[in-house]
Order: C-alpha cells, then sequence, then structure tokens
C-alpha cells in the first residue's frame, strides 16, 4: 500500500527533513478549449481550474507547485519530536535563511548567509543550559555567535536552511486526499483536502488562485500536531550578516 502525500508533507514541514532534491517544474493547469464559430449560439465551456480536480489530483499539483518554489516563509507552531516548538523561517535554494526557533528551552535566531550562520540565543536558553550557558552568556553578552555553517555548533540548526532538503518528503504519489470546501487563506482563495492515517488528521489549504501552492496544513492527533503555513513563495530571502562589532566568531575562539 503507498503512503500517502500528506503524511510525508508534515514530515517536511515539521522535521525539515534532510536529503537531496531537485526541484520539479511548475505544473500549469489544462484548459478546455473552447467552441469553434461566434455565431454558434453556444456557450463556449467554462475552463477547468485546480478545483475542479480530484483530490489526488490536487494534492499532486500542490506539491510538485510548491517544490517548484525557488524561496518562501515557513511557519510552525506545533510539536516537533514531542516538544513544543514555534518557528519562522525564510529561506531559498541557495541555502540562505533568515528565522527565529522558539522553543521550551528559549528563543534561538538563525541567519546564514553563503557559508557563515549567525546565532543568538535570549536569557532563557543560556539560563536552560546551566552554568556553562551562563558563563557563555557572559562571554557573548547579547552578540551574534558566527561560525562555519557545517561547524558542530550550527549544523543541525542550518539543514533547516536549504529549502531544496526542507521539501525533499513532498512527493505526488498516489495519495486518498478527499476534496473538501473552499475557503480562503489570509485573503488567498483556497481549497481543502483532508486525509486520515490512524489517529492523526491533516486537512491541506491549496490555493486556487494563481499557482496551486500549499498556503497552510493542519495536523491534528498524533505525536506531532500543529499547524505549518507557507507564504512569501519565489520572494528574496533578508539574510544579512551583522555589523563585525556586533558578532563573536566561534571558530576563532575555538582555534
Amino acid at each position: 500500500m503507498h503512503a500517502t502525500a500528506t503524511p510525508r508533507i508534515k514530515r517536511a514541514a515539521l522535521t525539515l527533513t534532510l536529503g537531496a532534491a531537485t526541484a520539479a517544474a511548475t505544473l500549469g493547469l489544462a484548459a478546455c478549449g473552447t467552441l469553434a464559430g461566434s455565431d454558434s449560439g453556444s456557450t463556449p465551456p467554462k475552463k477547468k481550474t485546480i478545483a475542479d480536480l480530484t483530490g489526488p489530483q490536487i494534492a499532486n499539483k500542490a506539491l510538485a507547485a510548491t517544490k517548484s518554489a525557488t524561496s518562501l516563509t515557513m511557519a510552525l507552531d506545533g510539536k516537533v519530536d514531542g516538544d513544543d516548538m514555534t518557528f519562522r523561517m525564510s529561506l531559498d535554494k541557495k541555502g540562505d535563511c533568515a528565522g527565529r526557533f522558539e522553543t521550551s528551552d528559549g528563543d534561538i535566531q538563525l541567519l546564514k548567509v553563503g557559508d557563515t550562520a549567525y546565532l543568538k540565543f535570549d536569557d532563557a536558553y543560556w539560563k536552560s543550559q546551566g552554568k556553562d550557558g551562563e558563563a557563555a552568556k557572559s562571554l557573548i553578552a547579547g552578540r551574534w555567535m558566527k561560525t562555519k555553517a557545517t561547524g558542530s555548533d550550527a549544523k543541525d540548526l542550518t539543514a533547516a536552511c536549504d529549502l531544496s532538503e526542507a521539501l525533499s518528503d513532498f512527493e505526488g504519489d498516489d495519495n486518498v486526499a478527499k476534496k473538501g470546501a473552499l475557503t480562503t487563506v489570509d485573503g488567498t482563495p483556497a481549497i481543502t483536502l483532508t486525509e486520515s492515517d490512524g489517529t492523526e488528521h491533516y486537512t491541506m489549504y491549496v490555493a486556487t488562485k494563481g499557482k496551486p501552492y500549499i498556503l497552510k496544513l493542519v495536523t491534528k492527533g498524533g505525536k506531532e500536531p500543529g499547524t505549518v503555513t507557507l507564504s512569501g513563495f519565489n520572494k528574496p530571502v533578508d539574510a544579512k550578516a551583522p555589523a563585525a562589532k556586533d558578532t563573536v566568531d566561534l571558530d576563532k575562539l575555538g582555534g
């Protein structure tokens, strides 16, 4: 039995699964041809829209369209590996990103510009790390920590910066998505799709205007309930390196 598409979307959105992925080409909607002859007296048939397709067809087009985006902003409010997490991250396929994670231990700000990562932790996070955290807080003094993006201090977080990897689970295989009601997401017309997998229930919101991007995914039940919203498709990521006076180079400290 094929795994349904929506659980794969959940895994990609909530855990930002690592792995090589290539961008899928955007799938255009096929329009029906009109009847020939302006004086036939017949009404031309209405062009098909994304909402006219079946649930599985809509899901597959939405997966492909979203995977083709060169950049986007992802916001999560839910649980990851059993822990509460909220984050908002703008990221692109070059690997640059700018965002913030809010965890039970505290807040983490993350910037990645080229091969360099910048991390900033709030007071609550340092406190959660005990005496070592308090010592680090005194040394860092509210500045950004600069390090190689592939270094041990940053690689787990910067894995979230590569959009291709973040969307690596967005596959358009067979699925059993059921088409639901028309609605809007932040003012954008959308159609809902629903699927269930045991005690987990998913609702996907797909744009019906413009490209059929996934706008929102709500997961209820299971171990990782939450809401993921996607926006800012193909917009530049505002990732700029902090001023040198506001950074501490961890690689030099470690050397």
